[in-house]
C-alpha cells in the first residue's frame, strides 16, 4: 500500500540497515497482536514489546533544565507506559499525566472524562502522547487540541496502528507543532470506527472485558 501523508507523521521504518531487525521485530510483534483470542496478559506483553521498538526508534530530546509531560490517555495507553519510560534516555525528566476520552459509539466522536492537567509548569515545553490506537483520528485530535491550548510547543503522538484517515484527521489539527510516530498502518476504518484489519477492541482485549 502506498500511503500520501502529512510531513508530521513518521511510520516506523519497515527496511533499513540499523533499524531492520527492529522493524522485523514489531511486524512479528504485530502479526500475534491480530491473532484472537489471546489471554489479556498476552496482549498487554505484546503492546509492551511493541511500544519498546517504537520508542526505540524514536528520537526523544530534552534539555537539562526540560522535563517532558508523558500523557497516557486511559484506558489503553497505560499499557504503553512501561514499554515507553524502560526505553528513553535515562538523563531525561518526565511528569506523567493521565486524559481520559472515549469515543461515543452512535456519534464516534471524543468524549472527554478526565483531565486533570494543571497550569503549565515554565519547564515543560514538549508532550509525548501514549495511545494504541487512531482510528477515526477523533480522540488523537482531541487529545493534539487539548495540550495545544495547555501551553506546550511540540507534541510528539506515539501509536501502535493507525489508518489512513485517523492520521491525516489528528495530523491537521496542529501540523507545525505535532509529529505522530506509528508503527504500523491499516486501510480503512468500519462503520463503527473500528480499524480494519486492525486488532480488535483493544481496551477490551487488554484488560479482558469482552464478553460474549
Amino acid at each position: 500500500m502506498t500511503l500520501s501523508l502529512p510531513p508530521n507523521i513518521h511510520l516506523q521504518p519497515s527496511s533499513s540497515s540499523s533499524s531492520s531487525s527492529s522493524s522485523s521485530s514489531s511486524s512479528s510483534l504485530l502479526t500475534k497482536l491480530r491473532t484472537r483470542p489471546l489471554p489479556p496478559r498476552k496482549v498487554r506483553s505484546l503492546v509492551h514489546d511493541l511500544t519498546a521498538s517504537l520508542t526505540k526508534a524514536t528520537t526523544i530530546d530534552a534539555t537539562p533544565t526540560e522535563t517532558i509531560a508523558v500523557i497516557v490517555v486511559l484506558r489503553s495507553g497505560l499499557a504503553m507506559f512501561d514499554g515507553f519510560m524502560d526505553n528513553i534516555p535515562t538523563d531525561i525528566s518526565t511528569a506523567v499525566y493521565h486524559m481520559g476520552i472515549f469515543r461515543d459509539e452512535q456519534s464516534l466522536q471524543p468524549v472527554e472524562y478526565y483531565n486533570k492537567l494543571p497550569v503549565k509548569p515554565e519547564h515543560i515545553t514538549q508532550a509525548v502522547v501514549l495511545d494504541p490506537l487512531i482510528a477515526t483520528g477523533g480522540t488523537a485530535a482531541a487529545v493534539v487540541g487539548i495540550l495545544q491550548e495547555w501551553g506546550v510547543e511540540k507534541v510528539t503522538f506515539l501509536s501502535i496502528l493507525s489508518t489512513p484517515v485517523g492520521l491525516q484527521h489528528a495530523a491537521s489539527v496542529w501540523p507545525e507543532g505535532s509529529r505522530f510516530v506509528v508503527a504500523a498502518v491499516d486501510p480503512e476504518v468500519d462503520a463503527k470506527g473500528y480499524i480494519q484489519p486492525g486488532v480488535g477492541d483493544i481496551g477490551d482485549r487488554l484488560y479482558g472485558t469482552a464478553f460474549d
